[in-house]
């Protein structure tokens, strides 16, 4: 189940940043309206501002690749801005370049200092990268300047859960889940946790309780289906990894598992997938 512990939180739950948050909410607007209008020719497209807000706009849509343009072309004019490499590293994140995300979350937290949010996306992309004691740590240098960020108690539990060190990943994984209930990935994971320490009956109740907060979680599908398999519970195994299949029909592995409980089960057509 080690497999299932690995995968992060989605796209809209990366760490962002604004830069200089004194100039006030009404410059944020009017940039806004402006990159909605095509403002490329107002003069405002000098400045950091703009490509800024430009490129939030683009990641908030998945143009990645615009968002990552727009951040370069900000970075142009402000190369020492935190705000536009912690951002630019969620955008190379969400394109699978951890190795250069990792980059520009350092030098962000070189220019900026041992802000929260950017300890956090480095922790985060540490883990991504297999680096668990660096990220357990760096997660945990981000949650002492932020007891309430959930994102860093979620991964530096889910790094610990890597490195076999249950009992730390299970207390991480609480403090996740206290600040946030809905946390599908935390209940998912924690759920591995008590897999791990013998504890079925808790890991049952953490992998529904992680489908009570996002029906769509494959991992607490395919988790919960292995755990009744092993528990001989093959028919309601097969609806599990019927689950898994449902969402993502190309599953293999999931529909290798499927037909193993079927074989198992007492034959019930409607298992079919």
């Amino acid at each position: 189940m080690n497999r299932q512990a690995l995968s992060g939180v989605r796209r809209r739950d990366l760490l962002h940043i604004l830069p200089d948050p004194g100039r006030g909410a009404w410059i944020t607007l009017v940039l806004i309206l402006l990159c909605q209008a095509g403002a490329a020719n107002t003069g405002l497209s000098d400045s950091y501002e703009y490509w800024f807000h430009t490129g939030m706009q683009f990641h908030q849509e998945g143009r990645l690749s615009e968002a990552k343009e727009a951040y370069e072309q900000g970075l142009a004019r402000d190369p020492n801005n935190a705000a536009l490499l912690n951002n630019l590293g969620n955008v190379l994140s969400d394109l699978g370049d951890h190795q250069e995300a990792l980059t520009r979350y350092e030098q962000a937290r070189e220019v900026g200092g041992g802000d929260t949010i950017i300890l956090g996306n480095i922790g985060r992309t540490l883990f991504l990268l297999g680096e668990y004691d660096r990220s357990a740590l760096m997660c945990l240098n981000a949650t002492a300047l932020d007891p309430d960020n959930s994102i860093a108690w979620y991964y530096a539990g889910t790094a610990y859960y890597e490195l076999a060190r249950y009992d730390r990943a299970r207390e991480y994984l609480h403090k996740a889940l206290a600040l946030n209930q809905s946390f599908a990935l935390a209940w998912n994971n924690l759920g591995n946790v008590y897999v791990q320490q013998g504890e079925l009956y808790e890991a049952f109740r953490h992998y529904h309780k992680a489908l009570e907060s996002d029906r769509n979680l494959t991992q607490a599908w395919y988790n919960l289906g292995i755990l009744l398999f092993a528990s001989e519970r093959y028919c309601e195994s097969a609806k599990a990894f019927n689950e898994v299949v449902r969402i993502k029909p190309g599953d293999d592995d999931a529909l290798g598992r499927l037909r193993a409980a079927q074989e198992k089960c007492e034959g019930d057509p409607s298992l079919s997938p």
